[in-house]
């Protein structure tokens, strides 16, 4: 019984203890409502109290444009080295660490470099293969710039290749995307000497320990380099002037860039070195023509990595030709000079501090005023104050001297010197054919600076088709500087000019007598290659190749394969039939003699240098024509090129088809030549009327068709 009374008892008690939880229970439930209402008022009027601007602040173009943080989304550009040794180490590593932020970018490869392809399978990243490159296989930024600006997701963002990135960077753009409508964000790399060897990817503590790792020993790079660049895509044109074909990864160019978003006005440029971690692991420069080292393995000691860092950027300017072409563009482009346009010019500065958002945004009155304006709030910095050698002068670190007047291009060696320029200082002949060539063999143009716009849809044209090996002698000084300041492999040919009159040359227009000169240096300039020692493929540049011709033309096997310039009724070595715009020649002694005897005829006569080649080869009324493709001279075998994959202008009437459509009618080609036709003019009519325009004269970009 007292087990049933205590059990009773219990129960009573229980019941009562049950009534009391639901009262309290519902009590708490109703003031942890109230208070949760309570703070979203407080953090409604938190949020929108923040975005009144103070008094000092007025006519700022700061604002909320938080609605946009709902369809935020970001692609990735990058053009890593070539995915070999410690460089594919550094990319992976890279790239893992932009995979792993949220939400997770879309990532595309500029360029096309050993490993791509692999690295495109192992990650699920794209690959996008139209970049314009100078002429040693070398990225150019403006096109990079280009491609990245055309991004379909909210935010673009262009990284070099080796850079790793943390949660803070997407942290940073939602921050920077909810204060501003249009913007470009810069920032600042941390430079280490190596990652912790006890610390896996695989390690849930991995970005903390990274970023004790860097924050303690690395080294805020605050002279000028920058790494990562992001911007709205819905935005205004980031600055004014056409930029330059700056060579990526060479310098200048972020100077340049930032510079020029901040003089054009349109967007604001934010600094966010301090809230967004970018780790570096220096390393040589093995890949930049001239540049020692190798791949820069564990043989290279942190000092040795340092010290090749600071030669390659302080000794290098006058003696590598591709910091020196940069430094050049950026000022003689624009309004950039001497060392403006880093981190410490942007207008506004995103600063880490201890309110609730954890990001301060800072608005500098004097931007680029004080180098070591860093050196306060990060552990290291490239430009930390000294006092030397007992001065009671602070100095912030040192900025570069360069001037328009120091950076001249280079057009010829000094006369009389008898040792080699450093490569590129100037471009000669040899130094590029040496840098391009294959197979022992080149595609040549020769022209002159009035002829620059059909010569760079050529050179489109060339890149469309990952052609490499072919080099541009510029008959003027003035087309040489045109091509050296695009990354063209080009020289001055002033060695051709006996006998001519060479100040004609420059101005010489279609059809003209100092055009029909013109035409005579061409042979000039193949055979004083032929007697080098090179095989040539000469091609004039209204020509529109379809595929690489060279296996084909090899395998005729004649000392000269040559176009035909006949009428489908005509034999194609009818009389005067050779057309000298396209052709394969071999390097031998019976060419080099064929092509002397071409010069001397054509040095004597009024016609142009064209049907000279026929008069001399097969005979002026065909004596030495074989068959109804061929002729011989000398000892010397002539083919001519068979003309349905090789046509002329007026062959299978193969312009008068509808426009855009000679690519699939015509699959077979390996070239169309534009000729028959009257004129520059109608020239450029038929490659507009048929898509064949590859360069875009504004941007002065390569256009990539997908035939």
């Amino acid at each position: 019984m007292r087990r049933k009374r205590d059990y009773g008892r219990h129960s009573k008690s229980s019941g009562s203890s049950s009534v009391v939880s639901s009262w309290l229970f519902f009590w708490s439930v109703a003031l942890l409502g109230f208070s949760i209402l309570q703070l979203r008022g407080q953090s409604s009027a938190y949020y929108s109290a923040r975005y009144v601007l103070p008094e000092h602040a007025e006519g700022e173009k700061i604002g909320d444009f938080s609605h946009r943080l709902d369809g935020l989304s970001v692609e990735i550009f990058s053009a890593p080295k070539p995915f070999v040794g410690e460089d594919k180490r550094n990319n992976e590593r890279a790239i893992k660490s932009w995979l792993r932020l949220k939400p997770t970018p879309k990532i595309t490869l500029l360029g096309y470099e050993t490993g791509y392809d692999q690295a495109a399978q192992d990650f699920g990243i794209n690959i996008e293969h139209r970049v314009d490159k100078n002429f040693l296989g070398v990225p150019l930024f403006n096109s990079m710039l280009q491609r990245a600006n055309n991004s379909k997701e909210t935010i673009t963002v262009i990284i070099n290749g080796d850079i790793l990135l943390f949660d803070d960077f997407m942290q940073t753009i939602r921050k920077v995307v909810s204060n501003f409508e249009h913007f470009l964000i810069i920032g600042a790399r941390y430079d280490v000497d190596g990652l912790p060897k006890d610390v896996s990817e695989n390690d849930e503590h991995y970005t903390r320990k990274i970023r004790e790792h860097v924050l303690s020993t690395g080294t805020l790079h605050t002279y000028g380099g920058m790494d990562v660049w992001a911007w709205n895509t819905d935005g205004p044109r980031l600055f004014d002037p056409v930029m330059p074909h700056f060579i990526f990864g060479r310098g200048k160019y972020d100077n340049w860039l930032t510079h020029e978003t901040i003089a054009a006005g349109r967007r604001q440029v934010v600094d966010v070195s301090e809230t967004c971690l970018t780790v570096h692991i220096r390393h040589d420069y093995h890949l930049v023509t001239g540049s020692v080292g190798g791949g820069g393995g564990d043989e290279f000691s942190s000092v040795s990595r340092r010290s090749l860092q600071g030669a390659f950027w302080s000794e290098g300017k006058k003696s590598k030709f591709e910091l020196f072409i940069n430094i050049y563009l950026s000022l003689h482009t624009g309004s950039y000079t001497n060392q403006m346009g880093n981190v410490l010019f942007a207008p506004w500065k995103l600063s880490l501090c201890l309110e609730p958002m954890g990001m301060c945004l800072l608005k500098r009155k004097r931007p680029g005023i004080c180098n070591c304006e860093y050196s306060s709030f990060v552990g290291n910095t490239q430009t930390d104050p000294v006092v030397k050698n007992g001065s009671r002068v602070i100095r912030c670190g040192m900025i570069s001297v360069e001037t328009k007047d120091n950076f001249v291009i280079p057009v010829l060696p000094p006369e009389g010197t008898t040792e080699a320029p450093a490569f590129g200082l100037p471009l000669t002949m040899r130094s590029v054919i040496d840098r391009v060539i294959i197979n022992n063999t080149i595609i040549l143009s020769a022209l002159n600076f009035g002829y620059r716009d059909i010569m760079m849809n050529w050179v489109c044209n060339m890149r469309h088709l990952g052609i490499t090996n072919f080099v541009i002698a510029a008959l003027d000084p003035d087309l040489y500087k045109f091509a050296y300041t695009h990354g063209l492999p080009t020289y001055l040919e002033n060695t051709i000019f006996q006998g001519l009159n060479a100040s004609l040359i420059s101005d010489a227009s279609y059809g003209s007598d100092s055009f029909k000169q013109l035409t005579k240096m061409k042979s000039r300039v193949v055979v004083r290659l032929l007697r080098e020692g090179y095989n040539v493929v000469w091609s004039d540049c209204d020509i529109i190749l379809f595929k690489n011709p060279l296996e084909n033309m090899w395998s005729y096997n004649v000392d000269l394969v040559i176009q035909t310039n006949a009428p489908d009724n005509e034999p194609m070595n009818g009389r005067r039939r050779i057309n000298s715009g396209f052709y394969l020649a071999r390097s031998n002694a019976q060419t080099i003699r064929g092509f002397e005897d071409v010069i001397k005829y054509a040095s004597r006569s009024r016609m142009s240098e064209q049907p000279c080649f026929y008069d001399v080869l097969c005979g002026k009324q065909g004596e030495t024509a074989v068959g109804d493709d061929g002729c011989q001279y000398q000892g010397m075998t002539v083919k001519l090129l068979d003309r349905h994959v090789y046509p002329n202008g007026i062959t299978d009437g193969i312009w008068d088809v509808e426009p855009g459509t000679i690519p699939k009618k015509f699959h077979h080609l390996f070239i169309l030549h534009n000729n028959w036709v009257k004129g520059a003019h109608g020239k450029q009519a038929r490659f507009e009327k048929h898509g064949f325009i590859l360069y875009d004269k504004e941007t002065e970009l390569c256009l990539y068709p997908e035939w």
